[in-house]
């Protein structure tokens, strides 16, 4: 395809395919569009709270913001496939105002106007609509489905007519899933003029958190950050073999933050590395999946992870910064693992790297540049938490300037050894240059905490107006920097020759475009302010910069500045348009996706749907897995991650953790969202509708289906992961301390590895079948080691129920022990729960059981709950009146679940010494 065609396909299914050649028209839209920006930098704003105006609730905010969505929605998108482009028919004018007007009623109707028209406000008669109100929410309903289908395709219209449909036939549903029906007002009301189909949790976090990071991102690729990123990459990593493609990974986890759509990841950076990758070896084929895995892994990346983080704040009920936290070692182990298949696949092929000026680096070079993109990434993401905790746990400036001279210390000392050494290899390099950069990252953190600390106390209120100057001097500094260098300007990738530019250069040309990336993780990290307040600070930064880069670059060089500020002004409006724009198809799915949320919440189908899926799962854990991880690939390849996973968590999410606790295994919900979350966005790759797969297919001129079937191949990690994760929530660290993070970290990283080594064939040559097969129980081995420790010795011993007093008597504060709790479901039937109990530190047992919350009542030698008191950890748990607790787990004294490591590296090192010598012929010909 050509670059005006494949700007059209992201258009097509993002922005909307339609682009009249009406100027008015245009304007109209493009007014618009700018005008819904605005809007919703306002709400998030401080500014309407300091005013006493200009505040809007959510029941005014939410329909404001579908309004905007649906009106764009129907002049953006064409009805038809041969519909006019270059045109809009009055049809879809109509519908538009009509539409407009429709989801915009829940606001007018609730309006002071409305009152002394009918007398009564919308919110006044709640669950009472009068005829007017139904016939509004009938013609919004079935606008809003046709809207749906314009922007997201049939197949999410399909579902929400699903559920809507359910809602009034229950009665003549099968028994399993049959229900007493609604009559049509309440069902009006329910999901149209109340807050818990339409205009409920999705739709909110829509219009409150996603569209600001949408317009963050917006603003950042119309500022040049995503030309810059994808140049930084090239420039870092295009000299490994194979470097083009390794590239393409860290460009599009770049980008990544800046773009929550595969398919716009797909063809932003794609365009650029799919004809490189092609140039040093790969096929179509390829070169397509390795784009398409690594866009896609985008929006797993955090902080931003496209808008599912927003909406598991919502459904997990856990602040956003923890959301982040489980989130960030899958996404980072997730990215070196596409690395290192890229790797493998670049040695099958005996690859070369791209060279500079017509000269390679060495390869030593090469690997200090991903040491020091890897651990600069690490520290920036995640380590900048653990750090401010460090920080804060030191809690004199003596005991900070202390840590600060240690890690001084340290890091001079390993890089002053190894340089002293006569060992001057490769390894000893990258290691000496990451304990540098580390250390220097260690140090800039505590100096910075220290001076914010300093500013907090010195200037009390007024500190905001003192941080928002230093960050000013800061944009001024690095703009001068930047100011210094070229403009960085895309490569064409189909020319003769193509040379990867200067890393230094490179890197210092982009320098302003992070800062207003670090004020978000600082802001989200540090400060721990809401995800809108923070991407509120990165978004009105932004808007500084694109207002004023021109203008202070064109000043720094010398040139004239005339126009600078018009051309600032000019691209800001275009970035604010775009961020609009880039939002509809958002604003719509969550939408029509509430739909489907209230017709679970206004039926209940959620409790009976959960018993066909323990029916077809026999009631074991991995088969719902099973189910849930097909349903979330069905579902999603017609539906965008976000509406996939709104409907799939809703549904299953709950199932999951109740199968869990009745088989034995506690599941934290998060861990649950997370799996949803991570099976939703494979559905971009799993053909045959991965759309990702298509786009990239279109880029590199290969098949799109063997695209989509190489992209899932490449992409199996990222499905072993949630299985994983579900197993083993240490790696989404859960109640980890740091130490266990960064050896977690390690070990995960590794497993994951040797697992892509294992599925690729080849490790350090080409692996023979039952090599492969022992890499893959090396890395289940190493992933979960507490499996084969369980198969050896029990994890407790089992006592009767009357025991748990005494359990808890003997059991160190802090441990945890495990109940097995005879209940019923909601329907009356009997389950068994598996609870656990973590020991508190009263004096007794019997006070340490009243601690948790537990009534107990011994009646013919069975132990009844009589009572939990409110809010306890016992009530958090589950436990409620008359359970009968049957059996009392205690931990026995075990060996460390680790000792399972020492077999596997064992097993790892026969590997590696039998390999190496099929890879050096001539070690093998003198072994014979």
């Amino acid at each position: 395809m050509s670059d005006e065609e494949l700007q059209d396909l992201v258009a097509s299914t993002d922005t909307g395919g339609r682009i009249p050649s009406n100027k008015t028209i245009i304007l109209v839209m493009s007014a618009t569009a700018l005008i819904w920006s605005i809007f919703q930098v306002w709400i998030a704003s401080p500014i309407p709270y300091e005013l006493g105006w200009g505040v809007f609730s959510t029941r005014e905010s939410r329909p404001i913001h579908l309004g905007f969505a649906v009106f764009l929605a129907f002049l953006a998108y064409p009805a038809f496939k041969n519909s006019p482009r270059r045109r809009i028919p009055l049809a879809d004018w109509v519908l538009s105002i009509v539409g407009t007007f429709c989801v915009l009623y829940p606001f007018l109707a609730d309006t002071s106007l409305a009152e002394a028209i009918s007398g009564l406000r919308l919110s006044n008669r709640p669950s009472n609509p009068t005829e007017f109100d139904i016939v509004v929410a009938v013609i919004g309903m079935i606008l809003l489905l046709e809207a749906t289908r314009r922007a997201l395709g049939p197949p999410l219209m399909v579902v929400a007519i699903v559920f809507l449909s359910y809602t009034f036939f229950g009665p003549y549903a099968p028994d399993l899933i049959a229900w007493k029906g609604s009559s049509f007002g309440g069902t009006t009301y329910h999901q149209f003029l109340g807050d818990e189909g339409v205009f409920g949790i999705a739709l909110g976090v829509s219009t409150d958190l996603v569209f600001l990071f949408v317009l963050f991102g917006a603003l950042l690729d119309r500022a040049g950050a995503g030309n810059y990123f994808i140049k930084v990459a090239f420039a870092l990593m295009g000299h490994f073999s194979g470097g083009p493609a390794k590239a393409a990974v860290v460009a599009s986890g770049m980008t990544g933050l800046i773009s929550g759509s595969s398919i716009a990841n797909v063809v932003t950076t794609g365009t650029f590395t799919i004809p490189m990758m092609k140039r040093v070896g790969f096929n179509s084929e390829k070169s397509g999946a390795v784009e398409v895995a690594s866009s896609v892994n985008g929006q797993i990346m955090p902080p931003v992870m496209g808008a599912a983080a927003f909406l598991m704040v919502e459904y997990v009920g856990i602040p956003y910064f923890e959301v982040v936290k489980h989130a960030f070692l899958p996404a980072v182990i997730s990215y070196i693992a596409l690395v290192y298949i890229v790797h493998l696949e670049a040695k099958k092929l005996n690859m070369q790297g791209l060279s500079r000026n017509g000269e390679s680096k060495p390869t030593s070079w090469v690997l200090m540049s991903w040491g020091i993109t890897l651990s600069m990434i690490i520290a920036l993401a995640g380590g900048l938490y653990y750090l401010y905790e460090v920080y804060h746990f030191l809690e004199t400036s003596t005991a900070r300037l202390a840590g600060i001279v240690v890690v001084l210390a340290i890091m001079y000392g390993i890089a002053g050894l190894l340089k002293k050494s006569a060992d001057q290899s490769t390894v000893a390099k990258t290691i000496s240059t990451g304990a540098m950069v580390l250390g220097t990252t260690v140090i800039g953190a505590f100096g910075l905490f220290f001076v914010i600390d300093l500013i907090k106390t010195t200037f009390g209120d007024e500190t905001q107006w003192v941080i928002m100057a230093l960050i000013l001097v800061a944009y001024l500094l690095l703009a001068r920097i930047s100011s210094s260098y070229p403009d960085l300007e895309m490569d064409d990738p189909n020319s003769a020759v193509v040379e990867l530019p200067e890393t230094g250069p490179t890197v210092k040309s982009g320098l302003h475009f992070l800062l207003p990336v670090v004020v978000l993780i600082w802001c989200l990290m540090v400060e721990r302010k809401s995800p809108g307040t923070s991407a509120f600070y990165a978004a009105a930064l932004m808007i500084f910069i694109l207002f004023t880069q021109r203008y202070l670059f064109a000043f720094y060089r010398g040139e004239g500045t005339a126009g600078t500020i018009r051309r600032g002004l000019d691209e800001l409006v275009e970035g604010m348009i775009a961020g609009a724009r880039n939002m509809i198809g958002i604003g719509i799915a969550t939408a029509a996706a509430g739909i489907i949320v209230g017709a679970v919440s206004q039926t209940g189908v959620g409790l009976k749907l959960a018993a066909l899926v323990e029916f077809l799962s026999l009631g074991q854990i991995m088969l719902i897995l099973f189910w849930t991880a097909i349903l979330s690939l069905i579902l999603g390849m017609g539906l965008p991650t976000t509406a996939n996973y709104i409907v799939v968590s809703s549904l299953l999410a709950p199932v999951i953790v109740a199968l869990g606790q009745q088989n034995g295994l506690i599941v934290p919900l998060i861990a649950v969202h997370m799996f949803v979350f991570y099976f939703g966005i494979m559905a971009d790759v799993t053909p045959p509708v991965g759309l990702a797969s298509f786009a990239a297919a279109a880029v590199s001129g290969g098949d799109p289906i063997r695209t989509g079937f190489v992209a899932f191949f490449y992409s199996l990690r990222t499905a072993l992961l949630p299985f994983l994760f579900i197993f083993n929530t240490d790696l989404l660290l859960i109640d980890v301390s740091a130490g266990e993070g960064v050896l977690i970290f390690v070990i995960a990283t590794g497993a994951m590895l040797i697992f892509t080594a294992g599925t690729q064939g080849y490790f350090m040559a080409k692996s023979k079948l039952w090599e492969s097969v022992a890499l893959i129980l090396i890395a289940f081995t190493l992933f979960r080691p507490g499996f084969w420790l369980d198969l050896a010795i029990e994890p407790y011993e089992e006592r009767g129920g009357n025991g748990l007093v005494q359990a808890m008597a003997d059991v160190d504060p802090g441990q945890e022990i495990r109940l097995i709790v005879a209940a019923e479901d909601d329907v009356g039937d009997p389950i068994a729960l598996t609870m656990l109990i973590k020991v508190g530190d009263e004096a007794t047992g019997q006070e340490r059981v009243e601690g948790y919350g537990l009534e107990l009542l011994e009646d013919e030698g069975k132990v009844i709950v009589d009572g939990v008191t409110f809010n306890s950890a016992a009530e958090k748990a589950g436990f409620d009146f008359d359970q009968v607790i049957t059996s009392v787990g205690v931990p026995v004294e075990r060996p460390a679940k680790e000792l399972f490591y020492v077999p596997a590296f064992l097993l790892l090192g026969l590997i590696v010494m039998l390999q190496r010598r099929r890879r050096n012929p001539l070690a093998e010909t003198a072994a014979v």
